[in-house]
């Protein structure tokens, strides 16, 4: 059956049945994901937010999340943030844009031990506390003071799990700075994004006192929209959005991982 030739008219009432005995937000929230298909709203996050989900449980597992203090930052529809307050962490997730907040506080106004917020993110959070750990996934190739922000994360919790876009290069010191339209509501409050070199991260982590673990993982990958095992060839390229990366960083003993690019294409 083809759903693009069924008539508007029943379109309308099968929405009318499948959400007339909902509460009013409900119906809502519902009828704004079911009709809406721009930015983070879009079929392609959901499946995203899946894989990553599945990556913080091989990681973490279950069990470890009771009695947790998360934080999300970037959290969007905060789904993620959401998921793992469910599993009893004590989660507060960070959005920089009102609209969303009020859509995902309305989601998960019943999910309990969330706290949903907006905060300018280039700016301080440190008036949240500490965390046990801090969820970092789509944000930072949205900050253009990428050293500023990750230094406030790198303070405020032993573990960061972070997933960005970044250049094709090896270099350390290699930032791109992209002018990114603000008026979009996945895009930076500001106007200008970042693209930071993989390296240029491991280095202000390890500056900071963390070890980087690698998961440049075919099981991430989005189609080919979004891909995480691509092997390097230092050509500052990042595709729009498509080059990526994803780590676990954790307070220990930071092994020096820049001068090795070979491990990142032997991952790829």
């Amino acid at each position: 059956m083809n759903l693009f030739r069924v008539p508007r008219v029943f379109e309308r009432f099968q929405l009318l049945v499948f959400t007339g005995h909902m509460s009013p937000v409900d119906r809502h929230v519902t009828l704004s994901l079911a009709t809406r298909d721009d930015a983070i709203f879009a079929v392609s996050y959901a499946d995203w937010r899946t894989k990553r989900i599945n990556k913080l449980l091989e990681l973490y597992g279950v069990d470890w999340f009771a009695g947790k203090r998360v934080l999300e930052l970037g959290s969007g529809l905060s789904d993620i943030g959401a998921f793992f307050a469910d599993l009893g962490a004590e989660v507060v997730c960070l959005e920089g844009r009102q609209e969303t907040v009020t859509f995902a506080r309305l989601k998960h106004r019943d999910v309990p031990r969330l706290t949903i917020a907006q905060c300018d993110l280039e700016g301080d959070f440190s008036q949240y506390g500490r965390f046990d750990l801090i969820i970092h996934f789509g944000l930072l190739y949205h900050i253009r003071e990428v050293d500023a922000h990750m230094a406030r994360c790198f303070d405020l919790a032993d573990e960061v799990v972070l997933e960005s876009v970044v250049c094709d290069s090896t270099d350390p010191e290699r930032i791109l700075y992209v002018p990114e339209p603000a008026q979009v509501a996945e895009q930076s409050l500001h106007g200008v994004g970042s693209r930071p070199s993989p390296f240029y991260v491991e280095r202000l982590a390890a500056e900071r006192g963390f070890a980087a673990d690698r998961h440049f993982t075919a099981d991430l990958n989005h189609k080919n929209m979004y891909i995480y095992d691509w092997p390097h060839r230092n050509d500052e390229s990042h595709g729009d959005w498509r080059k990526r990366r994803f780590w676990r960083f954790h307070r220990g003993a930071a092994e020096s991982s820049m001068s090795e690019p070979r491990a990142i294409e032997a991952a790829a």
